[in-house]
């Protein structure tokens, strides 16, 4: 498994271009794809502020991604919660906290071009 940032997530599906090869190869090569369950609402904020453009509802987005790309939510666990606010002096941002710590509960690489966290190296990063 791996966990998959928002915008890798984003771009995966709707701009697969913007993939690096070594990020594309690690999605489509894992047994499965996770991501943090707070990577729907950040992604559903960036479709409600306009920022990006889904093709339908964020929530039918999501349920069709997930059917169809055999994608695995993680949700927020306790232990999630408490990792991520270990985070947040190094990381700073909420988000990026939770999602780190998913990757880390879960003992897995994140893909994410988001240089402060791959400079962190709180997490094992892949791009």
């Amino acid at each position: 498994m791996i966990v998959a940032d928002s915008h890798t997530l984003v771009w995966w599906i709707l701009a697969p271009d913007k993939l690096s090869p070594t990020a594309k190869h690690a999605i489509v090569t894992a047994d499965v794809v996770g991501i943090a369950a707070i990577s729907c609402w950040e992604i559903a904020m960036l479709a409600h502020r306009q920022r990006i453009a889904l093709d339908r509802s964020p929530a039918d987005w999501f349920h069709e991604i997930v059917r169809v790309r055999n994608i695995s939510v993680l949700p927020l666990t306790i232990d999630i919660g408490i990792r991520a606010a270990e985070l947040h002096d190094v990381l700073r941002d909420p988000i990026d906290c939770l999602i780190a710590a998913t990757a880390l509960t879960h003992g897995v690489a994140l893909v994410t071009k988001d240089e402060r966290i791959q400079r962190s190296g709180v997490v094992t990063t892949i791009w």
